[in-house]
């Protein structure tokens, strides 16, 4: 029987409201309590201090010319820095560092996991449908409907289906603020990532300069015991001819011995880096094959970028992660302001019942609601408005975090680039030194052809001779050591990378297995 006018009208006039509310609500939402984030301001370019050049920029008339390094401010940091020291087996480490590292692979593992939850928390602001089926044996008595008979028993079988839709309104914005704070959570997952991987570049490259230095420390010190032993057996001769005095020889003996003594030190920690470097690449040690730096295959990078410090907040990973935590924390505050009001929703469903699974079809068996709901939090014990102020607190102590990181960078830049212009000019001391041991060598040997020194003072020359090869050995693995911190120090040129963070096939073949 169709409805009546009234009950129709009725249903019309209802729909119409409803459809007006609904629309009325909407474009109340539009708008989310809670500040919106503004990022923090760029800092001053005079945050440190550039120069032009470094120190120890040597005049043509010096006996001991050194290169100059120049400092170029707002250079563009390239993604492949470390290519400006020119080998070939350093660049083939990288790669390998980058396809096979494992703390890498697990950063970007953990980064697509963060970027499922952002995907997951936008589903929230969609209608949320769901349907079930069903089919039960069912035997029912007439108690249930008050009748007092005990004859009145039934066994049926029920067949039912549902549809069923729901949509939060969302109107001051709490389920857009959380979605703000997983982007931002995100956001933070994808810097550290980014700083895992410029670390790891840094890393490889200070081992391989550190295994450079090493190897060449060993073959100084190889030549010094070379040259000990030499002289040793010279005086020896002279011992036995009675030239010379036993005495003479046992200093000799005890110096060659301590000098073999200090080889051992350093073939370690030539295995401790080369071991380092495995790791780094992630190789097992024992299945690494040893590259073999060494500190005159490297070039020394005559030019070297200076980001300002308005650009450097920009690039360095640590910062946009700390920033990245900043935002998180203000999108809380949107969160727990939202948590205070009213929270709105709308819901329907559909349905069917039946005796049989013919029933279905037949309209008559059809149940369906629609309706809206509210609910607000009317007494909580000052719960929500402590977490409101926790929120607050929270903010103000991540914002004091973004600058204390940031302050962190500058230092570290800044004691980069003083690094630099203090190692050359410990580099030119050092090779001024050597100079001047050359030339005292030089001598020395002179006289002893002439027979007007013994071989105690060439040795003794020889011995200073050496000993300042190496300091200049240990005086450019500074130097170059610290160009690449420098680099490193400037956020490492991933913002000029096509995809620093892009997985292999074998680590996407190894997710999916």
């Amino acid at each position: 029987m169709p409805p009546t006018p009234i009950l129709w009208i009725g249903a019309r006039v209802w729909r119409a409201g409803a459809l007006a509310g609904l629309a009325g609500l909407l474009l109340i939402g539009g708008c989310a309590v809670g500040p919106d984030y503004a990022r923090p301001d760029a800092p001053d370019d005079q945050a440190y201090k550039v120069d032009g050049v470094t120190a120890g920029s040597i005049s043509d008339d010096d006996d001991t010319p050194l290169d100059a390094q120049m400092f170029e401010r707002a250079g563009a940091v390239r993604a492949d820095w470390y290519r400006v020291f020119e080998s070939e087996r350093l660049d083939a480490l990288i790669k390998r560092a980058l396809t096979d590292s494992p703390t890498l692979a697990a950063g970007r593992a953990r980064l697509k996991s963060a970027q499922e939850a952002v995907t997951a928390g936008k589903a929230a602001l969609l209608p949320q449908v769901d349907a079930s089926a069903g089919v039960s044996r069912q035997r029912a008595s007439g108690i249930e409907l008050g009748i007092d008979d005990p004859s009145f028993i039934n066994t049926f079988n029920l067949y039912q289906g549902r549809v069923s839709a729901s949509y939060d309104l969302d109107i001051f914005g709490k389920t857009r603020r959380q979605i703000e704070q997983t982007q931002a959570r995100l956001d933070f997952a994808r810097f550290e990532v980014l700083n895992t991987y410029v670390t790891l570049i840094n890393n490889i490259v200070a081992t391989a300069i550190a295994e450079a230095g090493l190897n060449a420390a060993i073959d100084t010190t190889q030549q010094i015991i070379d040259s000990q032993q030499r002289t040793l057996d010279i005086v020896a001769k002279q011992v036995e001819y009675g030239v010379a005095i036993d005495a003479d020889a046992s200093q000799i003996r005890t110096r060659l011995a301590r000098t073999r003594a200090s080889l051992e030190p350093l073939r370690k920690q030539r295995t401790i880096a080369v071991n380092r470097l495995a790791v780094l690449t992630g190789a097992p040690p024992g299945q690494f094959e040893d590259p073999q730096f060494h500190i005159d295959e490297l070039t020394l990078p005559a030019t070297l970028p200076v980001s300002v410090p308005s650009a450097l907040v920009r690039q360095r990973p640590d910062i946009l992660a700390a920033e990245a935590m900043v935002h998180a924390a203000s999108a809380q505050i949107g969160i727990a302001d939202a948590s205070l009001l009213p929270n709105f929703s709308i819901g329907a469903s559909y349905s069917r019942e039946g005796l049989s699974l013919g029933d279905l079809s037949d309209p008559i068996t059809a149940l369906w609601q629609i309706g809206a709901s509210a609910s607000a939090p009317l007494f909580a014990g000052g719960r929500l408005r402590a977490r409101k102020r926790a929120a607050r607190d929270e903010y103000v102590a991540t914002l004091a975090d973004y600058r204390a990181t940031a302050l962190t960078a500058f230092g570290e830049v800044s004691n980069s680039l003083r690094s630099l212009e203090s190692d050359a000019r410990a580099l030119h001391a050092q090779q001024t030194a050597a100079a001047q041991a050359q030339r005292n060598l030089d001598t020395v040997r002179a006289r002893v052809r002439n027979g007007s020194a013994s071989y105690i003072s060439l040795y003794t020359a020889e011995e200073q001779y050496q000993d300042t090869l190496l300091d200049v050995t240990d005086a450019r693995v500074t130097r170059y050591r610290d160009s690449a911190e420098l680099f490193r120090a400037l956020g490492g040129g991933w913002w000029n990378a096509n995809d620093p963070l892009a997985m292999t096939d074998a680590a996407q073949a190894a997710l999916s297995d």
